[in-house]
This record gives structure tokens, C-alpha cells and sequence, in this order.
């Protein structure tokens, strides 16, 4: 009897030689085409197995969507917390400016000028120099911008400083452009007696419709 790969045969076991080299050389040439067949049956197996990891990959339309709201939740999340930390450096910074004040400038020497603008007709303010007790203590120009918060209501601080208890005098000279466009320099000087506490004084700039012109006054509050 002769056995091989996928094959059984019965031989008389009077035919000698020529049938054993028979069924070796049978069982040479079927060998290779059973290794063929289980390398097919691999193959095909494989494929599959790659699709469905695919599969598990792609992203469907309703992932990418919550991928997305996730990824835009986290930039709002993130906006809120850097404008958070923005308001609490601006209260910071305040909170210092007050205290900066307070130790700089007491409240028993503290003297504070601001300026109010109600004008529009007659004169144009394009600067002001400060004078306290004879000396120039400031001077500042005016941009457009400053004029129109001027005129709608607003208050500029000139000039913040300490001066002892007694008597003062605080002289302003204004300058800018007054009627038909023509240069207009004024002056106004205010004496003052500087108590405890602090003291604020304001530097008003006023059309007079009467006189066609501007005013200018100094008053303490």
C-alpha cells in the first residue's frame, strides 16, 4: 500500500521498484498544489479581516458632528476663561492705581484739577498749561477724540498732586482756536485754602451766547 497527501492507493505488493518511485513521484506532485490550496484559504481570509478594520476607522457623518461640537465647546470653554482672566486683571490693575494713589498722594495734601468742556461755537480747545503756586506743574495737548468726550460730558484729570494745608493759587492758561478760526489765548487764576482732606478743583470751559465768545472759570468743589 502506498499513502501520500490526499491520496491512498493498494498495489500488489508483487510490482517491485517501479511502483514505489510511482507513488513517490505522485506524492511530489500533489504536495505543492496542497500548499496552493491552504495559501488561497489564507488569502481569502485576509481581506476581510482588512475591511473590517476599515470599517471600525472611517468616522460616520454623526462622530465628525459631535467630533466638531466637542472641539467648539472647548474654544468657548477656553474664550470664557481668558476673558475672565482679562476682568480680573483689569479690577487688579485698579484696585493698584487706587492704592498707588492713596499712598502717594494722602488725602490730607491730595489736589486734583479736571477739566469740562461745554462749548462748540466759539472755541475749539487745543491745549492747557497748570499752574500751582506760580509753578508749572502740567501741560497737555488735546486730540479730537479727547474733545468730542469732552463735549459730550466727560472730565479729564489734569493733574494730580500734594500740596500743603494753607493758602494756594492755581492759574490756567488755555489755548485753541476761537471765533472765525482765530487763535485764542486765555487766562484764569483761582486762590484757594487748602484744608484737611482732600481738594478738587475744575478748570470749566463755556460758550457764552451773550457775549459771542468763550468763558473760562475756575471753581473748587
Amino acid at each position: 500500500m502506498c499513502e501520500f497527501t490526499g491520496f491512498k492507493a493498494s498495489i500488489p505488493s508483487g510490482t517491485g521498484r517501479r511502483v514505489a518511485a510511482l507513488c513517490l513521484a505522485l506524492g511530489v506532485a500533489f504536495s505543492p498544489l496542497a500548499g496552493a490550496e491552504e495559501s488561497a484559504e489564507s488569502e481569502s481570509v485576509q481581506p476581510s479581516a482588512s475591511v473590517r478594520a476599515l470599517e471600525q476607522i472611517i468616522e460616520t457623518p454623526l462622530s465628525i458632528r459631535e467630533s466638531r461640537r466637542q472641539a467648539q465647546q472647548a474654544v468657548n470653554d477656553l474664550s470664557r476663561d481668558i476673558q475672565g482672566l482679562k476682568t480680573s486683571v483689569i479690577d487688579l490693575n485698579r484696585d493698584l492705581r487706587v492704592l498707588e494713589e492713596d499712598l502717594l498722594f494722602p488725602a490730607n495734601t491730595r489736589l486734583s484739577v479736571f477739566v469740562s468742556l461745554d462749548v462748540g461755537e466759539f472755541f475749539q480747545l487745543e491745549g492747557v498749561e497748570l499752574k500751582v503756586d506760580g509753578q508749572t506743574v502740567t501741560s497737555y495737548l488735546y486730540n479730537e477724540a479727547e474733545r468730542e468726550a469732552l463735549a459730550k460730558g466727560g472730565m479729564h484729570r489734569l493733574h494730580l498732586g500734594n500740596v500743603g494745608a494753607g493758602d494756594h493759587t492755581v492759574s490756567a492758561f488755555f489755548v485753541g482756536l476761537g471765533p472765525n478760526g482765530r487763535e485764542y489765548k486765555r487766562g484764569t487764576t483761582l486762590d484757594f485754602t487748602k484744608s484737611a482732606g482732600p481738594k478738587y478743583i475744575e478748570l470749566s470751559i463755556a460758550d457764552s451766547e451773550a457775549r459771542q465768545q468763550p468763558e473760562f472759570s475756575i471753581r473748587e468743589w
